[in-house]
């Protein structure tokens, strides 16, 4: 899997509460336009503490920088309780929907709070094994 790294929306972001990505990614002047991308997350440091987490890709179809408010929740992993993300693993999502929109982010939605755990995000051309 080759990763881009104007394509990465989280690098080792530590997640101990229900956040954001620290980038949003602007798919605007990409190149490659119209072919499948897929999302990929990394829990790249176990987590403790947490009950669970459920990761959102979001997206914005404005022109301009979009705002909070702006985004929509366009795709969700299932809910991962705390064991699962006990260890250091791989989440695949499908493709992303055609035409869905010019920004794109992560959202993690954690319940409780974790203590410790970090995850890796982005986007890459080839649908991770």
């Amino acid at each position: 899997m080759y990763i881009d790294k104007e394509l990465i929306f989280s690098q080792n972001q530590k997640i101990t509460g229900t956040a954001n990505s620290t980038k949003t990614i602007n798919l605007e002047n990409t190149e490659g336009q119209g072919m499948p991308v897929y999302p990929f997350v990394q829990v790249v440091e176990a987590f403790t503490g947490l009950t669970s987490l459920v990761i959102h890709i979001q997206s914005a179809k404005k022109n301009s920088t979009p705002n909070d408010g702006d985004f929509a929740t366009i795709m969700s992993s299932k809910k991962y309780t705390a064991q699962e993300l006990s260890k250091t693993q791989s989440i695949g999502f499908g493709s992303l929907p055609p035409l869905a929109g010019n920004y794109l982010r992560v959202k993690y939605e954690v319940e409780g709070t974790a203590t410790k755990g970090a995850i890796t995000a982005g986007i890459v051309l080839n649908k991770q094994a």
